[in-house]
């Protein structure tokens, strides 16, 4: 897999770059090229935005950044009509959503009518204004960055949003030998994020392209399904995940196994993919903080079996 062996090159190159576990890096990626979107959830100065930046500057794909404010309208994330006197006619003026990586930072500080203006644009890949849809480029890959501990002023978002990203992450803190290299290289000075190499349209397309001949075996299918029976059955749980979560699961483990150079998934795909595709689309009846929700779905994956 010669264009897999493309991403591995980038992810070893971002490495150099941001210190962070390397299963993250394989995750964003196994996202992207899943088509999905990935939500950052984490405190403060852990690097949400940084990642997302250096993330977005390592393939040769437009971007742009959206940052959340309570005064954010639709428009301000769509575009607008405006009209022309000279013509005669409305022009329509793109808003930021019209690139390929598309950074929102603090999607939690947007105000619900304007989160709303997402719904479309993440699912559909369009947007319509003034009864007139427009599509987006492609690809079209959304990475949001939320803050969980600062809640004042913010809204957070409600399930049918949730459901859009296919991913939700966290970073974590840095070990000590991450934390010295980071010392080493941004005291004085921001990153200079230059590749040697930066992944091309033609490299993408074909790398989505590979990831849908992955091959699922039946088994990995009825592992899969065994483990959302365990979470439906569970009288733990208010709302389990629905059958599109399934099917995010299995796309992101076939990515996952294209980035590990490998035609066919296994079961340790699943297991890594699992908790970052399912954790923030279930409820528990406990409780509603995704930290807890995490800590189950892993509990789950211990629980049930993989089938022989």
């Amino acid at each position: 897999m010669k264009t897999a062996t493309k991403f591995n090159d980038l992810i070893s190159q971002i490495r150099n770059f941001f210190f962070t576990q390397e299963k993250v890096f394989y995750l964003i990626f196994s996202c992207f090229l899943s088509r999905g979107h990935i939500l950052i959830e984490d405190v403060p100065g852990v690097g949400k935005t940084t990642l997302a930046k250096i993330i977005a500057n390592s393939m040769d794909l437009k971007f742009k950044r959206i940052q959340g404010t309570p005064d954010l309208l639709p428009t301000d994330i769509t575009g607008i009509s405006v009209y022309n006197p000279k013509m005669m006619e409305f022009d329509f003026k793109p808003g930021p959503v019209f690139t390929n990586i598309l950074l929102i930072d603090e999607i939690n500080r947007i105000p619900p009518k304007s989160q709303s203006a997402l719904l479309e644009v993440m699912e559909e890949r369009q947007t319509t204004i003034d009864g007139k849809s427009y599509v987006l480029p492609k690809p079209f890959f959304v990475i949001a960055t939320e803050n969980p501990i600062e809640m004042a002023g913010s809204y957070p978002l409600v399930e049918a949003q949730l459901d859009r990203f296919l991913m939700k992450i966290s970073l974590g803190y840095p070990i000590r030998e991450e934390m010295k290299k980071i010392a080493d290289m941004y005291v004085w000075k921001n990153g200079d994020y230059s590749f040697q190499v930066r992944l091309t349209i033609q490299d993408i397309l074909e790398a989505f392209e590979e990831v849908k001949k992955i091959h699922i075996d039946d088994r990995i299918k009825e592992y899969c399904l065994d483990l959302f029976e365990y979470i439906h059955s569970d009288g733990r749980v208010y709302l389990p995940p629905s059958p599109r979560s399934l099917l995010h699961v299995l796309r992101t483990s076939c990515s996952y196994a294209f980035l590990n150079n490998r035609d066919y998934v296994i079961p340790d795909d699943i297991k890594v993919v699992f908790p970052s595709v399912l954790a923030h689309r279930i409820i528990l009846k406990s409780t509603s903080d995704f930290r807890d929700n995490y800590t189950y779905v892993n509990e789950v994956l211990k629980k049930v079996a993989v089938r022989k």
